[in-house]
């Protein structure tokens, strides 16, 4: 990359929002001299369900541009100097569009493969092992999908004979972060080792003094009977919030009745509680504090959520739990089940299932795995020996050094 670096275009597939305006790291940009655009592509890539998408909490930025038409982004991209570098998210044929009209005008531009997540699937050593895992995954595919999933990786692995430029930088994270990656890179990319968004309010809350010492569990919700997740992979919620709210507010009365403590809900950033019935039973409900939460908790209980990271990072015992629902959902598209399995394993912990709770050691449960936390934090989180510095901080200094060289 050669050239001089002066704006920095992102483009994003998920209406614009303050969640989204927090983790791209504005300010950064602007405190290094570089100019920040943020296009929105959400209604072209999304065109099926963008109505069905809950925004969240709203913020005025003046550069945001949003697309309606693939026509309007290949002209906006084809007008683009070399001074610009743009981000890119998925990679796939619904998204080949813009990497090749990225590619034909020869514009820089980066990816981001921080988010490393311990694999639900166990590596087979034997043929046979290789078969079921494969029919597990393809299970409840349509055949449209599998042919997609086919197109998919054929773009990726021969990116080049389609015209597709290699990406000139990819952020990575934990030392998985570099493995089976999905996007157009090559040994011309500049790998740069960074860490997860998350560890940025790591860096920010981790010399803040705890206000409190009551002991209080946080929930990490995954607004899981509503996540967007099951629109964008083309499936039905397994589970209504009827069926799921009701289990999960009799386990904390347990957990209250019997430990003494407070059970807080830490808000996934796209749920709109505030708008929906009291699914909590009256419980403190926080949404865009997780971090700060979990820092001042005693102990976290959570599914698979990515917020997992700050439990870790603050050092808090983790309470996995499970449902009868979500230990099915091990096949096809939606395989919760596995990643909590895969997640509490690495942790050294085994999952509750809270639709058959008969009692459980709490010490246990209180107790933490100081080697798997470790491991975790290294593989997943952040490569040991990397610079202690906020995620785009590292990024913004790299563009910078580039550019006076």
């Amino acid at each position: 990359m050669n050239e001089k670096i002066t704006k920095i275009i992102f483009i994003t597939d998920f209406p614009f929002n303050k969640n989204s305006y927090d983790r791209i790291g504005v300010e950064y940009f602007h405190n290094h001299g570089l100019e920040v655009e943020i296009w929105d592509f959400t209604s072209c890539i999304h065109k099926n369900f963008i109505d069905q998408l809950i925004v969240g909490e709203t913020v005025n930025f003046k550069d945001l541009r949003i697309f309606k038409e693939k026509s309007e982004i290949v002209k906006a991209i084809s007008s683009l100097d070399k001074g610009c570098l743009i981000f890119c998210g998925e990679y796939s044929f619904r998204t080949f569009f813009i990497f090749r009209a990225i590619s034909k005008h020869k514009i820089n531009y980066f990816v981001l493969a921080t988010d490393a997540f311990p694999s639900p699937y166990h590596i087979q050593n034997s043929f046979i092992g290789c078969i079921v895992q494969i029919l597990k995954k393809g299970m409840a595919l349509k055949f449209e999908e599998i042919i997609q999933h086919i197109l998919n990786k054929i773009l990726l692995k021969y990116y080049f004979i389609f015209g597709i430029a290699p990406a000139s930088i990819i952020l990575l994270g934990g030392e998985k972060s570099s493995e089976n990656l999905s996007f157009p890179v090559n040994n011309t990319t500049t790998r740069l080792w960074a860490n997860m968004v998350e560890y940025d309010s790591y860096l920010q809350l981790k010399t803040v003094l705890n206000d409190s010492c009551k002991i209080t569990g946080v929930f990490l919700d995954q607004n899981y009977p509503f996540h967007s997740d099951f629109l964008y992979i083309g499936i039905e919620n397994p589970r209504s919030p009827e069926n799921y709210y009701p289990i999960l507010c009799n386990f904390f009365k347990i957990l209250e009745k019997n430990m003494n403590t407070e059970i807080v809900i830490a808000a996934h950033p796209k749920s709109d509680y505030d708008n929906l019935p009291d699914y909590f039973c009256g419980r403190t409900i926080i949404k865009g504090e997780t971090a700060c939460l979990v820092k001042e908790s005693s102990f976290v209980i959570a599914h698979s959520s990515t917020s997992i990271n700050f439990a870790v990072m603050f050092h808090k015992p983790i309470v996995f739990i499970t449902t009868d629902e979500m230990q099915k959902q091990t096949s096809g598209k939606n395989i919760i089940g596995l990643y909590i399995s895969s997640i509490a394993l690495e942790l050294g912990k085994i999952p509750i299932n809270i639709d058959h709770v008969s009692g459980f050691d709490w010490d246990k449960e209180m107790k933490i795995n100081e080697k798997a936390y470790l491991r975790y934090k290294n593989l997943y989180i952040k490569k040991s020996g990397t610079p202690e510095k906020p995620m785009w901080e590292i990024f913004c200094s790299y563009i910078q050094q580039n550019n006076i060289s």
